[in-house]
């Protein structure tokens, strides 16, 4: 293969003529303009509704109870909350379920120190600062053991879906 500047000019050459032959092929403007300007014209019109609608046409279905009863069950927290305590006081008492027992011992160090942590928590004096520093610490406590009581009721959840399927 010659890599010579000559070789290279003429090889250039010939892309610049072959491009120029590929754009002198190109329909003008013109051309496209006036066939798009056609095939707008060969669309048909828009239909025009007859009448238009009042208010008196819309009809607005009116569900049943059940369905507010089933929609309710499925969508306020309250109940939702008070079904996760139903299942976490199953999960902390089914005998036949075996909590593990890190589990067991990190709940109860944990509900531990929050109730007591007036007397543990540095810095936590009788006063506005104390005070908020020691709710804070409770908060996060609390965090955490909700979520290694959350984790608990999973593993319970999973368990009963094995012991009835």
């Amino acid at each position: 293969m010659d890599d010579t500047p000559e070789t290279r000019i003429a090889e250039l050459e010939n892309r610049v003529r072959t491009l120029e032959t590929k754009v002198a092929a190109l329909p003008s403007v013109e051309q496209i303009e006036t066939r798009i300007t056609e095939q707008v014209k060969a669309m048909p019109p828009p239909v025009e509704p007859p009448v238009m609608p009042s208010f008196k046409d819309i009809s607005i279905p009116i569900p049943s109870l059940n369905t507010l009863v089933n929609t309710a069950r499925t969508t306020w927290t309250l109940i939702e909350m008070l079904n996760e305590l139903k299942m976490l006081f199953w999960t902390l008492f089914d005998r036949r379920y075996h909590m593990a027992w890190a589990t067991r011992v990190i709940v109860t160090v944990l509900l531990v120190a929050i109730l007591l942590s007036h007397w543990w928590l540095p810095f936590a004096f009788d006063n506005v600062i104390g005070r908020l520093w020691e709710k804070v610490i409770n908060l996060l406590l609390g965090f955490v053991m909700f979520f290694i009581l959350h984790f608990e009721m999973r593993r319970y959840q999973e368990w009963l879906g094995k012991r009835a399927g």
